[in-house]
């Protein structure tokens, strides 16, 4: 009948996503180097993103890096100074089994990263240049 709207078929209902894709956010592991690229295969092997922190985008929020709702990156490239650590993960969106599954398959496959954070409520709005600084100045900290 005219003007009558029809019935969607069964299974085509859209489905909301739960939130943005877990994502590995890599600074210092370019993918033509073998640490770089062995940390790629075994996020990729995980059905993880992994996105190259370049030094530009140093000044995004790290909730931006996530492509959380309402976290946009910085106006500007970032200008300031480089972080001191010369590799860096951030995990962002994993479940406590991902987050050790990434950690055990580093180590299976020698591609083990020192400094790592995980995203947090009160790290997402944090500058990823702060963010790498804090994490390694906690790991220095730790480590005497």
């Amino acid at each position: 009948m005219a003007g009558r709207p029809r019935k969607k078929a069964a299974g085509s209902k859209k489905v909301k996503p739960s939130g943005p894709a877990p994502c590995a956010v890599l600074w210092g592991l370019d993918p033509s180097v073998e640490k770089g690229a062995a940390v790629r295969a075994v996020l990729k092997e995980m059905g993880v993103v992994a996105r190259t922190a370049l030094p530009e985008r140093l000044g995004d929020p790290a909730g931006a890096f996530a492509r959380m709702p309402g976290f946009r990156p910085a106006p500007l490239p970032y200008a300031g100074p480089t972080p001191a650590a010369e590799e860096f993960v951030l995990l962002c969106g994993l479940t406590d089994a991902q987050v050790d599954e990434f950690l055990a398959r580093s180590r299976e496959t020698g591609c083990v990263v020192g400094p790592k954070a995980l995203l947090t409520k009160t790290n997402r709005a944090w500058p990823l240049a702060r963010l790498i600084d804090a994490v390694c100045a906690e790991h220095a900290a730790n480590a005497s």
